[in-house]
């Protein structure tokens, strides 16, 4: 993957559900459907994973996230065809915009290659509730680590 390519609407899609969310990170998908890209929103049910058992998830959503169930779905519409995942995103409240080690362990579910390696990786920066900047990465195989690649508007 070369570059993560998204609209201005679904630019904009993500970064309202980023500033929305605030202080917590924002979770969900960018799809292609029908030839057109949308953005899909899914909650972060982190906060309800630490509170159940804080030992298993020491983080909370102010620094964490965890898909919620609405993501299995979209999931599976990927896996059957019915529609192409572009790529995940997340925010990064009061941090930069980087693909850090524990979102590379997300990413991997477990392994040493992600489950959707075509799917590329958007984190947004958010300060004082405001998103400043976002940055895409992409798996690189050869590497076989996460490449920051170019976020491009079409």
């Amino acid at each position: 993957m070369k570059d993560v390519q998204i609209t201005a609407a679904v630019r904009a899609a993500i970064e309202a559900h980023a500033a929305a969310c605030y202080p917590d990170e924002c979770c969900g998908l960018v799809v292609e459907r029908g030839g057109a890209l949308e953005a899909v929103r899914v909650t972060n049910v982190q906060n309800e994973r630490h509170a159940q058992d804080p030992a298993l998830y020491p983080r909370t959503a102010r620094t964490a996230y965890s898909m919620g169930p609405e993501a299995v779905p979209i999931l599976l519409e990927s896996e059957r065809g019915t529609l192409r995942l572009r790529a995940f995103y997340h925010s990064h409240p009061e941090h930069e915009a980087y693909f850090s080690e524990e979102d590379k362990l997300s990413a991997l579910g477990g392994w040493d290659e992600p489950n959707y390696p075509d799917a590329g990786q958007i984190v947004l920066s958010v300060r004082e509730g405001t998103v400043r900047y976002a940055k895409a990465f992409a798996w690189d195989a050869e590497k076989r680590d996460f490449v920051e690649v170019p976020l491009v508007e079409s």
